[in-house]
């Protein structure tokens, strides 16, 4: 790929996810869709993995970028010209039993991070960890919970947010004003513009719109 090994600096890391509208953080296997990890320069696998989850954190922290599990269930780095249409498309409002009661407290509590999140409905231990890993997955492909920030110590922890609160409001507003259909339009002629797919039909299927 054309991109690979181009990226120094974090700056050009912003101009990659802008030119591309959607970029994964790290490969797909069987999916040749472009991604942060292959384009960041480094000296190794580790430097690739450290600047890569570095740049992405950052972006999205400073509000440049947004990310979320979407394309295959992976991190996604979205620009924020597409995300409005993906928004548009991806955005549900009605959840059951888990997924609702994270919401509830993150609508009560505020930014929560995962272990206080757990603590707070109850979900400790293991035998609950799939449940909850479930119902965060369930919300981020829904648009509804926001990453708001990210540590690596003592281990790796998330804290979430309620997207609606997290994200700029004109970006929120932009997409109430779109139709299913532009939001469709647009972000699949963003990826066949960059030949991520050969045929506007491609897009369903990869972005799990049927």
């Amino acid at each position: 790929m054309t991109y690979e090994n181009t990226l120094n600096t974090r700056e050009e890391a912003l101009n990659f996810v802008n030119k591309f509208g959607c970029v994964t953080l790290f490969p797909i296997k069987g999916l040749a869709f472009p991604n942060l990890y292959r384009a960041v320069v480094g000296k190794d696998r580790e430097e690739k993995f450290a600047k890569t989850w570095a740049w992405a954190d950052q972006l999205a922290q400073e509000k440049k970028i947004h990310y979320r599990k979407l394309v295959k269930r992976q991190v996604t780095l979205i620009s924020l010209e597409m995300f409005p249409h993906f928004y548009k498309l991806h955005r549900k409002t009605e959840f059951n039993e888990t997924p609702q009661k994270i919401l509830d407290f993150l609508k009560r509590h505020g930014a929560t991070s995962t272990t206080d999140l757990r603590k707070g409905l109850n979900l400790m231990g293991r035998e609950n960890k799939r449940e909850f890993t479930n119902a965060m997955d369930t919300l981020q492909l829904a648009f509804a919970v926001a990453i708001v920030d990210r540590e690596e110590s003592p281990k790796m922890t998330y804290t979430w947010d309620l997207l609606e609160r997290w994200m700029p409001k004109d970006l929120l507003r932009k997409a109430e004003t779109l139709s299913e259909k532009a939001a469709k339009e647009k972000i699949s002629a963003k990826l066949l513009e960059n030949k991520i797919i050969d045929r506007a039909e491609e897009a369903d299927k990869l972005l799990g719109w049927r």
